[in-house]
């Protein structure tokens, strides 16, 4: 249990650092109480969307009856994390891009439809394979973890969005702790399921 818990913890804070500067710039653009609500809305929507996305998909898999097979997917977000952090696409920019497109009447949706664009391949990356190493017991307290972690990022972004230097060190170290939970839980995952320890077993 408590295992279950510090890794939830740990990568659940790994899928926000992107997510942070995300909200940095949407609550730079939408400042006013009346616009503030829908951004809280609809980032609590679109990873709550996220999750169970992710967790139907990884309830499907763990029909697959040998667990090392299954543990493979940790490869996944290991080469994502990587991917990501090698990158030299800008994220931010574009963000901004779709900002600027939103219309004051449609802020939760697109809101919503943001939260997928910017950290929907990313995050279920790291989220399925996650899920199928969890016991469905486990689950409630996971989500409310999650719920707790959402919280906590989505107040500090409506905190510090006028804090400039918040914003330009996570643009510069947002993807390198995302690179290294991805890979620690990746092979987390791995290791769980027994992958690499088979396939040593296949090779020697």
């Amino acid at each position: 249990m408590i295992k279950d818990i510090v890794t939830a913890v740990f990568s659940y804070i790994g899928t926000t650092t992107d997510y942070f500067v995300v909200l940095l710039l949407l609550f730079g653009k939408y400042q006013s109480r009346k616009e503030t609500k829908p951004v809280i809305i609809g980032a609590y929507i679109g990873n709550a969307l996220l999750v169970l996305v992710s967790l139907a998909i990884a309830l499907l898999l763990q029909q697959v009856p040998a667990e090392w097979l299954l543990g493979l997917l940790g490869l996944i977000p290991i080469y994502m994390g990587i991917k990501s952090y090698l990158s030299d696409e800008d994220e931010g920019d574009e963000i901004e891009e779709r900002l600027n497109n939103i219309q004051p009447t449609s802020i939760l949706k697109d809101v919503i439809l943001i939260t997928f664009a910017a950290c929907g391949a990313d995050n279920m990356a790291l989220y399925i394979p996650y899920f199928t190493t969890v016991s469905v017991t486990t689950l409630p307290i996971i989500f409310a973890i999650f719920i707790v972690i959402l919280t906590v990022v989505i107040y500090s972004a409506y905190k510090f969005v006028s804090v400039p230097m918040v914003k330009k060190f996570f643009d510069r170290q947002g993807d390198l702790i995302q690179m290294i939970v991805y890979v620690v839980l990746g092979l987390y995952v791995l290791i769980e399921a027994g992958s690499i320890q088979h396939i040593i077993k296949l090779i020697f």
